[in-house]
């Protein structure tokens, strides 16, 4: 793969530069669950005003870009794999509240549901025995799209100067950096950092679809 103008090796940098991508998508994902899927299962079961104020609080950072808000709080927290990763997390919680409230408005009116309440199970019971589980397989099905998404999403802080600190190797910084030389010839500097972040997020796009397909049957036939 060649050096790049600081006589540095592009492969080396390249395959080192997934680390702090890798490490940024799954923190922010994983936190991110951490938050979005109790917080929508106590809105989704319990209802009532408590549902209102944590629907709107999520409604409104979801209707927000993305993109612009992660930038937004990378430029409020400063450079760095903790803040990238705060910054990103601060995207997905919403979706997560949302995917696991929906469901959990629906499982809570079925009829074994229903059954348990009607034979005295407590609410917490319902909640994390019937509830919560039943909620799993939607969850796992959007995972992988957004780790594909928050890895765009730390290349694209690392781009434009809210990532790590240079001359750790970025994806994102090291496009940034090579762009200026792009024109003079020394196009492997930018192409490969580039190819990997297309295949990882192919890649994991092409998993979160074969998990819809095994998790959700009626896809699969159609």
């Amino acid at each position: 793969m060649g050096t790049d103008q600081h006589g540095r090796d592009v492969f080396s940098r390249t395959i080192y530069g997934a680390r702090p991508a890798m490490m940024v998508a799954l923190t922010s994902t994983i936190i991110a669950l951490l938050i979005g899927m109790p917080s929508g299962l106590l809105s989704g079961f319990i209802g009532g005003k408590l549902d209102r104020v944590l629907a709107l609080v999520a409604d409104s950072v979801y209707a927000f870009p993305s993109f612009i808000l992660a930038i937004t709080v990378a430029a409020v927290l400063g450079p760095g794999i903790i803040n990238m990763s705060l910054a990103v997390t601060l995207v997905y919680i919403p979706i997560y509240f949302r995917v696991v409230r929906s469901r959990s408005l629906q499982i809570r009116e079925e009829t074994y549901v229903e059954a348990a309440r009607a034979l005295g199970a407590p609410d917490w019971k319902l909640l994390w025995k019937y509830i919560a589980p039943n909620t799993i397989s939607s969850i796992i099905a959007i995972m992988p799209f957004n780790i594909a998404d928050a890895i765009l999403t730390e290349t694209g802080l690392s781009f434009l100067g809210f990532g790590i600190e240079p001359p750790t190797p970025d994806w994102g910084f090291d496009i940034s950096n090579a762009k200026r030389y792009f024109l003079v010839g020394k196009w492997w500097t930018i192409t490969f950092p580039g190819i990997m972040i297309i295949f990882l997020v192919v890649g994991f796009s092409l998993l979160g679809e074969g998990l819809s397909d095994i998790l959700n049957p009626r896809l699969r036939k159609r």
